[in-house]
């Protein structure tokens, strides 16, 4: 795709258009679905949250990097956050769909090239993000005081997981019957 790029280089700009691509989507769920947002942080639809499962899925190495990346970026937006809450909040982030994946492909059986990702994997992958994500971050918040709002961060997790593991498995099959075609 890139000739005479070094596998390093690519992966690195790889991982810096999915870090850019990951804070575009963060910007535009926060102003395209503003009517959504429970309390700072929480929505009722977060796609991003979906995107995040899908790197990882994808390009688990790179795709945990680009995620920590865009978060200490979404992350340092935050006025009263200082540089070890920066980080903490960007580590809770990349846990989540880090920890899915191990579940998934250790515990439910998902296929690491996402082979047998159906129609029941895809929901339980999406229930089980949800619940590792909003664990994760409404412990974090609740160790600064935050308002709880797990129910409807989970719902606004798992909504945005579905959307995307969706559009994910609709490109794979795609990508399937374009390479059908070239090799027959």
């Amino acid at each position: 795709m890139w000739p005479g790029l070094s596998k390093a280089l690519k992966a690195g700009l790889t991982t810096a258009a999915m870090t850019a691509a990951l804070v575009a989507l963060a910007l535009g769920n926060e102003h395209l679905l503003r009517a959504t947002e429970v309390t700072p942080g929480v929505n009722w639809i977060y796609l991003p949250a979906g995107i995040r499962m899908c790197y990882v899925l994808v390009l688990p190495i790179q795709g945990t990097v680009a995620i920590f990346g865009a978060s200490l970026l979404m992350a340092s937006r935050e006025p009263t956050f200082g540089w070890a809450l920066v980080v903490s909040s960007a580590c809770v982030t990349a846990a989540g769909p880090v920890l899915s994946r191990i579940v998934a492909v250790q515990r439910l059986g998902l296929q690491p090239n996402l082979e047998n990702l159906n129609f029941v994997m895809l929901w339980k992958l999406a229930a089980l993000f949800g619940l590792f994500s909003t664990t994760l971050h409404q412990a974090f918040y609740a160790s600064m005081g935050r308002e709880p709002a797990f129910a409807s961060m989970w719902i606004g997790d798992t909504l945005g997981c579905l959307l995307c593991l969706y559009g994910l498995k609709g490109l794979a099959v795609i990508w399937r019957q374009w390479n059908q075609r070239g090799s027959v």
